[in-house]
């Protein structure tokens, strides 16, 4: 048996990526989860062994007739030669249980933060490095921030960084974007490699998942 190695193996996973995240891993997962089933069964064949040995020593002690209070406690003790074993699965379980939560936790904070990054669309390249279960989780967050932001109606995406400017200049680098309407002109051809000069608030959205490139000065000229 392992003691405590499969927990710590998808952490080091997540660390040895480059990319945004390392596939999900079922398998190691699954063999974390296996590896504290096995570690519960000895700690509850241990358990049981110290309770039967102490339940045989307070028959004994009963049968002798000793001190009912002050051998009754020491009855009661777990063996000293079982606690090492104990304490060994114990902390094999703790661990293994803290590695699931630190990757889990880790990878939900990497679609929180994806979400705002965004605005709701998923990335091609991201969505089969996911589990479904973190897919329905993207989802839903997704929708809660929807939901909020109608209610207060604020869109939380926009601006999310004070602004320098009003207005900026972008280029578009993707297909069929088509027509957008902004507050200042009735309709703006998002045509692939054309350049506008158009305000933050209509284009961040597109600026934030690809689709238009901002340009500084240089570029502009």
């Amino acid at each position: 048996m392992t003691y405590g190695k499969r927990g710590i193996e998808l952490l080091l996973d997540l660390k040895r990526s480059c990319d945004f995240l390392p596939p999900y891993s079922d398998e190691g997962v699954r063999s974390t989860l296996q590896e504290i089933g096995l570690h519960y069964d000895e700690l509850t064949d241990h358990v049981n062994a110290a309770s039967s040995a102490s339940a045989s020593r307070r028959r004994r002690q009963q049968k002798d007739g000793g001190d009912g209070g002050k051998t009754g406690a020491s009855a009661d003790e777990v063996p000293s030669e079982s606690r090492p074993a104990l304490i060994l699965h114990d902390a094999c379980i703790r661990r293994n249980k803290r590695c699931l939560l630190a990757y889990h936790s880790h990878r939900a904070d990497k679609l929180r933060s994806l979400r705002w990054e965004t605005s709701a669309a998923l990335p091609s390249h991201v969505r089969p490095l996911l589990s479904e279960a973190e897919l329905d989780f993207f989802a839903e967050y997704d929708r809660l921030v929807s939901r909020y932001g109608a209610a207060v109606d604020l869109d939380l995406g926009a601006d999310r960084n004070p602004p320098e400017e009003e207005r900026v200049t972008v280029r578009v680098v993707r297909e069929g974007l088509g027509r957008i309407a902004t507050d200042y002109v009735d309709g703006v051809e998002l045509d692939l490699g054309t350049v506008h000069h158009l305000p933050r608030g209509d284009v961040e959205h597109l600026v934030r998942v690809g689709a238009l490139v901002q340009l500084d000065g240089e570029e502009c000229s």
